[in-house]
């Protein structure tokens, strides 16, 4: 059931591709103004690199989150899921497996052009790659949070923000202290635990958090 859930929700995103394309340009056009911004100072940006990738990554992740059900409760098929599925416990994994997949392989498919334009050395990529890979999947269980919170809300932009935004600040510490102790050649084993333990806890209190709140929901 759970395969069969995600191959719907990656089905949807294909017949829906802004749901991967808006995501991707917003975390594309935030790295860029960084060069812009900077100028053309090498070392200016490889200081900023960390950051600027983080902050973007947070930003698309605010984006990515605020699509995860934002469809599917507007054309009815939330309340059709909630009705007929047999567990929705199964829902929200299966939407957090496809959101995950189509957010964060794009971004790092990009990886490699956008870490030349802020001179990131090339042997520091794959790590940077797994780096954001890691951080993703928290990012992306906190603004589900958000989302299944103030789903039936008319205007829960600002909301959800309060919410979310808090939650992100470790991740975005971990990942950029992780980012420059990578740039500087300094073991990053440490900081791969703190964002897998992040994951794992985020896994194990927000999917169930969620679920309750999004069953206890009234939707149309």
């Amino acid at each position: 059931m759970l395969a069969t859930l995600i191959r719907r929700e990656l089905h949807t995103s294909l017949r829906n591709p802004q749901t991967i394309l808006q995501p991707l340009l917003f975390y594309t056009l935030t790295i860029i103004l960084f060069p812009l911004a900077s100028g053309a100072d090498n070392d200016t940006l490889l200081r900023i690199a960390p950051a600027a990738l983080w902050i973007a990554l947070l930003l698309a992740a605010l984006l990515a989150g605020e699509q995860l059900f934002a469809a599917d409760y507007a054309d009815g098929t939330l309340s059709q899921d909630r009705i007929h599925l047999p567990d929705l416990w199964l829902l929200l994994p299966a939407k957090l497996a496809a959101a995950w997949l189509r957010f964060t392989l794009p971004l790092l498919a990009m990886l490699p052009l956008l870490a030349l334009m802020l001179h990131i050395p090339a042997a520091n990529i794959p790590a940077t790659a797994a780096l954001l890979a890691l951080g993703s999947l928290p990012l992306l269980l906190i603004g589900a949070l958000g989302a299944v919170l103030t789903l039936t809300q008319t205007h829960g932009t600002f909301l959800r923000f309060l919410i979310v935004v808090p939650l992100y600040i470790p991740v975005l510490i971990i990942g950029v202290t992780a980012g420059h102790d990578n740039l500087l050649g300094l073991t990053i084993g440490g900081h791969y635990a703190l964002l897998g333990a992040f994951s794992l806890f985020a896994l194990i209190t927000i999917i169930p958090f969620a679920t309750l709140a999004l069953k206890a929901q009234h939707l149309p």
